[in-house]
Formats: C-alpha cells, sequence, structure tokens
C-alpha cells in the first residue's frame, strides 16, 4: 500500500501548481463581474474545446463509463458514448439561437426569465443549483475515495485540501482561470488516459487475454444485442444529455465564445474526443468485470489499476483523477455563482457584485466539502436531478421555436412531465422513468402551442425576430 504522506504530498503539489498557475494567469484581468462570470467574447474555438471537454470530463471518466462497461457491457458503452456526443451536437444547434436571442446574457436562466418570465426562471435555477451541487460534491467524495482506498487518507483531508485550492484560484480569477487552467488540464487528461489504457492492455497480457477472460467470465458484456446493457445505455443516454443542458458552466462558456463560428468548431472538436475516451475507458470497465477483479462497479477502473500495475503508474492514475476533479470542481463553482448573479436591474447591472460572488464561491466550497467528507452515495441524488431535467428541458428550450409558447403552458409541461415518470422512477424502471417525460412535455407543450392564440403585435414581432435567428 502507498503511505498516506506520500498521497497526501502529491495531493499538495498538485493543488498548489494548479492554484498557483491559475492566480499568475487571471491576475490584472478581472475588473467587473461580467469578467468574473462569463469572460464574454474572448475565447477561441482550441481553448472552447479544451474548456468544454475538461469541464464536463470531469472525474466522472473514471468512474462512470467504467462503471456502465463493467454492469452493461459494449451495449451500454455505445449509448452512454453517444448520449455525451448528442449533447455537443445540441449546444451546437441550440447555443446560436440563445446567443442571438440575448446576446447580453449570462447562463441559460437569463434566457428563462426573458423568454417566459419568474416561474420558469425560478424552475430553472433551483433545478441548475441542485444539479451542479451534487455534482461538486459527487466530484469531492469520489476523489476523497480514491484517496482512502490507496492510502487510508480521511475523507475530509483530501476533499479539503482540493476544494480549498479550487476556491482560491477560482475565487481570485473567476472564469478566465477556470478556462486557462482547464486547457492545461485537458493536455494532461488525454496522456494520461492513453497511459492507463495501455497499461491496462500491457499488464492485462493484451487485448485477445481480455477478451478469452471475459468471453469466460462475462459473455454478457460483449453482447451488442444485450437488452438490458442496451436499456441501461439508453437510460444514460437520456440522463446525461437532458442534464447538463442544464449545467451552467457550459452556457457560461458558450457566451465566452469569440463568435458562433468558433463555438461551432470548437463543439464538433469535442464530439470527435469524447467519443474515443468514453470507449476507452468504457472498456477499461468490461476488462475489470471480464477478469473478476474488484467487487463494486463504481470503483472498477481503480480495481484493476491497483490489481495490475506497478506503485509507479498507479500514482499516475490518482494524478489523473485529482486533475479531472479540479478541471470540473473550478467550473461548478463559477457557474452556481454565475447562477445566483444573473438577475438583471432595470440598469442592466447585476444584482451580485464582485465581492459577494467571490464570498458566495467561499460558502458554496465549504458546504460541498463537509457533505463530500461524509462519504455519502450520490447517485440516487444525480438519478433524481436527471429525471427532473428529462422532464423540464423540453419546454425551457420549446419556446426559441415558438413565441405562442405562454410561460403557464411551459411550466405545466414541465411538472406534469416530471410527475409523470415519478411512478416509473419509485419502481427503478429507470429508462421508461426518463422517457415519459419528454413524450409527455413536448405532447402539452405541441397543443399549448397549437391552441394558443398570438395575441399582440409585440408578440408577432417576437415570432419574426425568431425565425429570423
Amino acid at each position: 500500500m502507498i503511505s498516506s504522506t506520500v498521497v497526501i504530498s502529491l495531493i499538495l503539489i498538485t493543488v498548489i501548481i494548479y492554484t498557483f498557475i491559475g492566480i499568475v494567469y487571471s491576475k490584472g484581468k478581472i475588473e467587473n463581474i461580467d469578467d468574473y462570470l462569463t469572460a464574454r467574447g474572448s475565447t477561441g474555438s482550441q481553448r472552447l474545446t479544451a474548456t468544454f471537454l475538461a469541464s464536463f470530463i470531469g472525474v466522472f471518466i473514471l468512474f462512470t463509463p467504467p462503471e456502465a462497461g463493467a454492469i452493461g457491457g459494449i451495449a451500454t458503452i455505445i449509448g452512454y458514448a453517444f448520449g455525451a456526443a448528442s449533447l455537443y451536437f445540441a449546444f451546437s444547434i441550440l447555443s446560436p439561437k440563445v446567443r442571438a436571442y440575448l446576446p447580453e446574457g449570462s447562463t441559460i436562466s437569463d434566457y428563462a426569465l426573458k423568454r417566459y418570465g419568474s416561474k420558469m426562471y425560478v424552475l430553472t435555477i433551483l433545478l441548475s443549483i441542485f444539479y451542479m451541487l451534487v455534482h461538486l460534491i459527487a466530484q469531492l467524495t469520489a476523489i476523497a475515495q480514491v484517496a482512502f482506498q490507496m492510502a487510508e487518507v480521511p475523507l475530509v483531508y483530501t476533499a479539503l485540501l482540493v476544494g480549498a485550492a479550487t476556491m482560491i484560484y477560482t475565487t481570485y480569477g473567476g472564469l478566465k482561470a477556470s478556462m486557462f487552467t482547464d486547457a492545461i488540464q485537458m493536455v494532461l487528461i488525454i496522456v494520461l488516459t492513453i497511459t492507463v489504457a495501455a497499461g491496462v492492455l500491457y499488464y492485462s497480457g493484451g487485448m485477445g487475454e481480455i477478451i478469452r477472460q471475459t468471453q469466460v467470465n462475462r459473455p454478457d458484456l460483449l453482447d451488442i444485442g444485450n437488452i438490458g446493457g442496451i436499456e441501461y445505455g439508453l437510460t444514460l443516454c437520456i440522463g446525461v444529455f437532458a442534464a447538463n443542458l442544464f449545467h451552467q458552466g457550459y452556457w457560461q462558456r458558450i457566451y465566452s465564445g469569440k463568435n458562433d463560428a468558433a463555438i461551432k468548431k470548437s463543439l464538433i472538436a469535442c464530439i470527435l474526443v469524447v467519443l474515443p475516451i468514453m470507449f476507452i475507458t468504457g472498456f477499461i470497465g468490461i476488462a475489470s468485470a471480464g477478469m473478476g477483479i474488484g467487487d463494486n462497479p463504481s470503483v472498477a477502473l481503480f480495481a484493476l489499476v491497483y490489481e495490475l500495475f506497478p506503485t509507479g503508474l498507479i500514482i499516475a492514475a490518482f494524478i489523473l483523477a485529482l486533475v479531472l476533479v479540479m478541471s470540473t470542481v473550478d467550473t461548478l463553482l463559477n457557474a452556481m455563482v454565475a447562477t445566483f448573479a444573473i438577475k438583471r436591474k432595470k440598469e442592466n447591472k447585476s444584482m451580485l457584485s464582485l465581492q459577494k460572488a467571490r464570498w458566495m464561491t467561499v460558502i458554496l466550497i465549504i458546504i460541498s466539502v463537509i457533505i463530500a467528507s461524509r462519504g455519502y452515495s450520490v447517485l440516487t441524488l444525480f438519478l433524481v436531478a436527471d429525471l427532473v431535467c428529462a422532464g423540464v428541458f423540453i419546454p425551457l428550450f420549446f419556446g426559441l421555436y415558438s413565441p405562442k409558447l405562454r410561460e403557464n403552458t411551459a411550466v405545466l409541461g414541465a411538472v406534469l412531465g416530471v410527475a409523470s415518470g415519478v411512478p416509473f422512477f419509485i419502481q427503478n424502471k429507470l429508462f421508461i422513468a426518463f422517457l415519459i417525460p419528454i413524450f409527455v412535455s413536448a405532447g402539452i407543450c405541441i397543443l399549448g402551442n397549437k391552441f394558443a392564440p398570438l395575441e399582440a403585435a409585440e408578440e408577432r414581432k417576437e415570432m419574426e425576430e425568431m425565425k429570423a435567428l
């Protein structure tokens, strides 16, 4: 076993380096709340690609795709990978329309407020905050558990060190610091992902040996027609697609793009990169289960690493996990502050000052560290957030394509959509629980839009503007 002193030293060195980089880069670049929260119109396609990927991938890439592979096999991995790719495709379609409709916006809640009103605005904010807070706690919990498994480092130590360091450079440099460190982290992510994959192949005896053992122990994992695996993959596809549309960190980055062309180019690049990464890490989960290594699918990748790798590569895998956590935590912190800050006064100024936004970051990380140090499972909360998002995303974005849709209809569609999935969710029929809300909410919006009159000249003007988007 690696000593706790070594693991804590690794954490300290890594977080100090990234804190220093984030502070030095952002020094003198933050003059107002808009610089802090949006970095509006300042980012080209290459950096956008890196920050989109680093923000999305996070430490979940070391846990969820391997877990999906260990449970459902190749069919599940395919569904999950294309769910991630479809998210970037959706942003490429929606983001130009949202930016054109609300050029001065910061997050998707800005759009909800202008397009619908206070009810949809509050619903969007509550859902976004809930999802992102759960996500933040999950990141800190995951890396704390990895450190505990490696060297029995108390959960609170890891959560506090990672949370505090990320908070320092995010509080100081805001979104610009987060996006700059994302670019560095993305390079390390690719290098270390390849290293881990190559190490698994080498120390396990090669692809042929992995497939041979899997065919003996878990042949269902290699069956692309596995019904259970397909259903699980589709469930994950819907969940990752719907929930991440409410991830305010992505919308901040949309608004940070120099123009629509740069954003679209970066999102296409994201699709090309995220697919192989999802497949690689998912297959590691298949290898772990197929070779009978580890009992817990949630740590399938690390079970394989601990079993097969020498100490040096185990440390490299841990550093990968640490880097991925930081790339996601800084995004979530800044995004949650932006969500609280976006409502505007008549003079178009933010209701949250730069100083208050920074204090909000401190409060959020303290809450997250306290909960993460308890080691609670956040899977159920993630699934609840996914269910709610599945029922709300169509009513929210339907308004981009029709000015006739009224706020009450959209809210009704969202509420009934979510409610329709609850009975199936309770019965643990997750695929149906996520699918039904989409159809119910869409049906209500379509019917409400069909029978709603276009009453005023102002609304007709809005329709003309939307057609021009």
